[in-house]
């Protein structure tokens, strides 16, 4: 994928549903809003459109002359779950917003919608709370007609509305993600390119309001909008209504299927789970399918590219005839990884840790997950490629035997293969050719840090307070395949994202996780986005299991680093080693292309406070 074919807009062929009209006169079927539902039986016909990408072009379009306007606003509210936090703090940035950019004397805000639900969810049953699950609307439609505003404003305003109708006034739309949206964007047509008769007034009661949208009758000539991967700093404002006449008074609106992200997840607002008593966000990643990367089919070779290119994540999904060898590895390895850290500590570290990529590790080896006055919360033994495939590793005595040795080659083999699959695909997608293709850099026969890594977090009631989960970093490696059916796994995505927080990863069946590294990161030119993640425990009193192969390039690979440096994949391994399990005031001092690779943050991890504030409190252990 080269640079000009990255910088293309996106384009989407799709189709947009309009209102069926039974050309019979009869008018549209009312929509009922309320007591937690929504009945909504209009029938609606799909036609075929592209969707024009306006990335880069975004200040051409404007409220007055096309019905619409974007606009860049960062926001102090990031979860939209709290429904009186969000009138307290974020009604209040909405008036400003507009005032400044309207010239409105006044902005009175009636209602707001937080969407989390599937792309189907008016079909969870009208018995059922169909309106806690308020997905997106893939209707076209206007919130108000012409009508239904001033019935709106005389709702509103019951005391003064014969004088407001005397003066200009408008009703606009404030949309905004809450996350980075890939599925089921917004769309939004030009307010010229729709005639007042394609506009169908139609019935739509909500509590105690009855009010009236507009339908919309197919027209080839609409012109349809959208801005790709809108952030959360990324503010769309759409006109549904504007009593002057000589300027845009109405956008028609819509989302609507982008085939490419067909299969991610829905497009939540941000899905939320309750830690440590507080709310947090769950990340969606996309799911990369290994059976055709192993094709090359371009489609999955542009995801994957894609993935790595805006996040630095993604699952790959192996439940196909040729990842499900790897899957019944996955599980063998669980069962040996059970009856090696059963044993004693001193059969454990019987060789104690050789090498940074190689030996054993015991609980507090390194800095926590929450900073200062913590230590790591596992246990890890790491087996390297190098020593597996020449047949003399170096493993402790409690599977130092050959039915455990032949497991280990067998594992370390698949996920070898695996990744350098991955490391094709991404050449591939990013255009490389000859040597500069990434696998030739990760050839088996070269020394190289790559190894086998099997981690067991302790309750937090064997460990102590101050001994918890693996602190926030991004991986040494070119790439990591991770594997964990548990939860704690928290990623913060990339800057652009506009996420304030770390949040959870939800592990999926069938599927491991795969972070970019740092040094596939420098290997890309700084083009890869780089995982910054952490482990912390989601449950204090279970014990969690996960393996982790990291594939690392050659020890004599150079690269820049993001300090500018040219390093060695060897130095660079080492530094950062040195620096994971240095004490935290000396990994303060470090640069950040040390723990975090040089990649950049939106803001803090955690409350203000001590660790006791918000670490797992110890079950029956003295402080």
């Amino acid at each position: 994928m080269m640079d000009s074919e990255l910088n293309k807009k996106h384009h989407v062929a799709t189709t947009l549903n309009y209102w069926d009209d039974p050309g019979d006169g009869s008018l549209p079927t009312p929509i009922f809003i309320g007591k937690g539902r929504v009945s909504n039986k209009r029938p609606h016909r799909p036609h075929d459109f592209v969707v024009s990408d306006i990335t880069g072009e975004e200040d051409d379009y404007t409220l007055d002359k096309h019905g619409f306007q974007y606009v860049q606003h960062e926001s102090a509210e990031k979860s939209f779950t709290d429904e009186e936090g969000i009138r307290k703090s974020y009604y209040p940035e909405c008036q400003q917003l507009l005032k400044r950019l309207t010239g409105a004397s006044q902005v009175h805000i009636f209602n707001h919608k937080v969407r989390r639900g599937p792309t189907q969810w008016h079909h969870l049953g009208l018995h059922g709370k169909n309106l806690a699950n308020r997905g997106p609307v893939t209707r076209t439609h206007v919130d108000q007609s012409y009508v239904g505003a001033e019935l709106r404003l005389r709702h509103e305003f019951p005391g003064e509305a014969n004088s407001l109708l005397s003066r200009r006034y408008q009703i606009i739309n404030i949309w905004r993600p809450i996350a980075t949206i890939l599925k089921d964007p917004i769309a939004v047509a030009d307010a010229s390119s729709v005639p007042d008769r394609d506009l169908v007034g139609a019935r739509m009661v909500e509590d105690d309001f009855d009010g009236e949208s507009w339908v919309v009758r197919h027209n080839p000539d609409h012109r349809w909008y959208f801005k790709y991967r809108m952030t959360p700093a990324d503010v769309l404002l759409i006109k549904c209504f504007d009593s002057d006449v000589n300027v845009a008074r109405r956008a028609l609106h819509s989302a609507f299927e982008d085939p490419e992200y067909r299969e991610e997840a829905s497009r939540q607002s941000i899905e939320t789970v309750e830690w440590q008593g507080r709310q947090v966000p769950v990340w969606s990643m996309r799911t990369i399918n290994y059976a055709s990367l192993l094709s090359q089919d371009p489609e999955e070779v542009e995801k994957v590219t894609k993935a790595c290119l805006e996040d630095g994540y993604f699952q790959l999904d192996l439940d196909s005839i040729d990842g499900r060898r790897m899957l019944e590895d996955r599980e063998s390895v669980l069962n040996l990884m059970d009856r090696f850290f059963s044993a004693p500590l001193e059969a454990k570290n019987e060789y104690g840790l050789i090498d940074s990529h190689l030996g054993y590790e015991p609980v507090g080896s390194r800095t926590g997950a929450f900073g200062p006055g913590s230590k790591d919360g596992y246990e890890m033994l790491k087996v390297s490629r190098d020593e597996i495939q020449q047949g003399s590793p170096r493993v402790p005595s409690p599977i130092k035997n050959s039915p455990d040795l032949h497991l280990l080659e067998q594992a370390i083999g698949s996920c070898n293969t695996v990744t350098k699959v991955i490391l094709s695909a991404l050449s591939t997608g990013m255009g490389l050719s000859g040597k500069d293709r990434f696998e030739n850099s990760h050839r088996n026969e070269r020394p190289s840090t790559t190894t086998l890594s099997m981690m067991h977090y302790l309750p937090a009631e064997v460990t102590g307070q101050h001994k918890i989960g693996h602190q926030k970093h991004t991986d040494i490696s070119s790439l990591t395949l991770l594997f964990s059916d548990q939860w704690g796994l928290q990623i913060r995505p990339p800057g652009e994202c506009g996420a304030k927080e770390m949040g959870f990863v939800a592990p999926k069946k069938g599927c491991a996780f795969v972070h970019v590294g740092d040094s596939l990161r420098f290997a890309s030119g700084m083009k890869f986005q780089s995982c910054i993640h952490r482990v912390v425990p989601f449950d204090p009193k279970e014990h969690r299991y996960s393996i982790a192969y990291f594939l690392r390039a050659e020890d004599d690979t150079m690269f820049m680093d993001s300090e500018g440096r040219y390093v060695t994949a060897k130095d660079w391994h080492d530094q950062k080693f040195k620096a994971f399990t240095d004490p935290w005031m000396y990994q303060a001092l470090a640069p950040k292309s040390m723990i975090l690779g040089g990649m950049t943050e939106a803001g803090a991890d955690d409350p203000e406070g001590p660790v006791e504030a918000y670490a797992p409190a110890p079950v029956g252990v003295q402080a």
